[in-house]
């Protein structure tokens, strides 16, 4: 096979030097220098394209291009100065989607579970920079382990929202087209579905596809078939995350934030822990779902077997006073209509207008990739391709009020890289978890827990069950969607749900001071966003920072200038410029 791939470089590269390698599990690792970085990217799928090819390590680098690379020996230093802190039966490294998901699983079990991340919360990085959609499995190619899992994953969806108590909409998306001439365009991506086990798809006619989405009549737009996807989900991603690991919380998991991995330790082909900057923690079980960076840290474990890429996607959100297109996740398509500037990334699903449980407008994602891990900088052309490609004559761009950029932590064979590794057991890979690894969460839950519960067999052990575990989570206040009697009824029994802190979303001083006092304590204005919404709307916190800022600093004990955005050195205040009227209150 090594030879093959040589021979396809040469013809396709003939100009560049690159060095293949091969190892007995048919991992491929690519080195020498490129021209540009979309060529190590090209380059990097190319060679993983066949399907021998388990994975790529693509250690490519470009002409004059200095490739970020992140430095852990601070948090080595640290972590060792400090000494063990922890020793647990199951280390999770990642407080996203996919670690929660994997935590809340795990608190079935009568084990000691630990999740750390690196952020000041949960869904801090990929997760929180997610459209939200769970998609049906139509878009996933047949026979990958991502294909496999979002099916599983969106079934399971149900289930969660309604013992977690966050919002699901089966909103539904009927996919139409208006020329006969596209009809192959839409029984392939049927096709893709029924491989897939896609649950109610099915081509229907025009008049069928107006009734399944009125709005068509309303924009002139007239179908002549559709594909129909009633599967179709969307949800606030970070509520999610939130939601599992407060019930995770309550059935035992610690959770550890402001907590870097600079190492994983290992001894005679076994996994013991990681040294991480709060120090060392000892582990039976490590689970690897840190994103990004989780291939580094599968590599620091001795098993150097894929490459994650940066794709670097970019949303605007719109004004809820701007109401979404259609209810449903639908439109007209053409194989034919595409503009030439709106190019969508082949190996992406990104470029589609969406909307929120809250109807908020989103456009995008884009899909740029780029060197460094940490780039989630907006910028014009990333904005052009979000809009461009979502032309809607009811909104301009004075109606978006936030944009923001997440990284796609996609590894070069394009699917989810879940395993126990063969090098060092113990040690579990979560990786390449880009979408749909929202939609899939479930899925990859539930498999992660097949894995530990194999090992366990193999080594005649049962995984011990706990008697009482709790599945449940209530839903939280939101007083935005009471009733006005319902609204009444909870201010008498606390004022405090009277107190508008938000004026742009309605959030409530009771609703803030619920969330402060909940399960995973949020300790930054940011976390209380993503939890309560203050600060989402048209004013994008203009007007209710300062006093969720006060808040937080009342029910933390902290002094004011403490009080962080997002985590350590973004404090929002830097120092008292008023001491004597501090001390004129006192």
């Amino acid at each position: 096979m090594i030879e093959k791939i040589k021979e396809l470089l040469n013809e396709k590269y003939p100009s560049l030097d690159i060095g293949v390698a091969i190892d007995n599990r048919n991992i491929v690792t690519l080195t020498g220098e490129c021209e540009t970085w979309q060529d190590v990217v090209d380059i990097g799928h190319m060679v993983a394209n066949p399907n021998e090819v388990k994975n790529v390590v693509n250690e490519l680098t470009v002409k004059g291009m200095t490739i970020p690379h992140k430095d852990y020996t601070p948090f080595v230093k640290q972590g060792e100065e400090v000494g063990e802190i922890a020793n647990v039966d199951v280390l999770i490294i990642g407080a996203g989607i996919s670690g929660c998901g994997i935590a809340r699983e795990i608190s079935k079990f009568d084990l000691d579970v630990l999740v750390i991340d690196m952020g000041d919360d949960v869904a801090t990085a990929a997760t929180k920079a997610n459209n939200g959609d769970i998609h049906p499995g139509h878009a996933c190619k047949p026979g990958t382990l991502k294909a496999k899992l979002n099916v599983i994953g969106n079934r399971k969806y149900t289930k969660w929202s309604e013992e977690l108590g966050f919002e699901l909409q089966r909103v539904g998306s009927v996919m139409g087209i208006e020329d006969e001439n596209d009809r192959p365009m839409l029984e392939y991506i049927y096709k893709i579905a029924a491989m897939n086990g896609v649950d109610g798809a099915c081509i229907v006619d025009g008049e069928t596809a107006m009734k399944l989405e009125p709005k068509f009549a309303e924009y002139g737009e007239k179908p002549v078939a559709a594909l129909s996807l009633p599967s179709m989900g969307v949800v606030e991603p970070y509520k999610v995350a939130v939601a599992l690991a407060e019930n995770a919380t309550v059935n035992g998991v610690k959770f550890m934030f402001d907590c870097t991995v600079g190492n994983i330790l290992t001894e005679n082909g076994e996994v013991r822990g990681a040294v991480t900057s709060k120090g060392i923690i000892k582990a039976k079980y490590i689970i690897n779902a840190a994103g990004i960076y989780a291939d580094e840290l599968s590599a620091m474990a001795g098993d150097k077997s894929y490459t994650i890429h940066n794709r670097k996607g970019t949303i605007a959100i719109i004004d809820k006073n701007i109401e979404p297109k259609y209810p449903s996740m639908s439109g007209v398509a053409s194989s034919r209509t595409e503009k030439a500037n709106t190019k969508k990334d082949p190996n992406s699903k990104g470029g589609g207008m969406c909307m929120t449980p809250e109807h908020n407008i989103l456009l995008g994602p884009s899909a740029n990739e780029v060197p460094d891990k940490e780039d989630n900088a907006t910028t014009k052309d990333d904005l052009d391709y979000a809009v461009g490609r979502n032309y809607y004559d009811k909104l301009g761009r004075g109606d978006i009020i936030k944009i923001f950029a997440g990284a796609r932590p996609a590894d070069y064979k394009e699917d989810f890289v879940i395993e126990m590794s063969p090098i060092t057991h113990g040690f579990v890979n979560v990786g390449a978890i880009q979408s749909p690894g929202l939609a899939s969460a479930p899925g990859v839950a539930e498999y992660v827990l097949e894995i530990l519960d194999k090992d366990f067999k193999l080594q005649n052990k049962e995984m011990p069950l706990k008697a009482n575990w709790n599945p449940i989570r209530e839903r939280e206040v939101e007083f935005r969607h009471m009733t006005r009697e319902a609204q009444a009824e909870l201010i008498a029994k606390d004022p405090r749900y009277g107190r508008v802190i938000c004026r742009c979303e309605q959030i409530t001083e009771g609703e803030i001071l619920d969330a402060i006092r909940s399960p995973i304590v949020p300790t930054s204005v940011d976390a209380i966003k993503r939890r309560t919404r203050a600060g989402m709307g048209r004013c994008q916190g203009g007007f209710c920072q300062p006093r969720v800022l006060e808040l937080l600093a009342k029910e933390l004990g902290e002094e004011w200038v403490n009080v962080t955005l997002n985590g350590n050195g973004t404090n929002i205040l830097i120092k008292d410029n008023r001491p004597e009227a501090d001390k004129e209150e006192k």
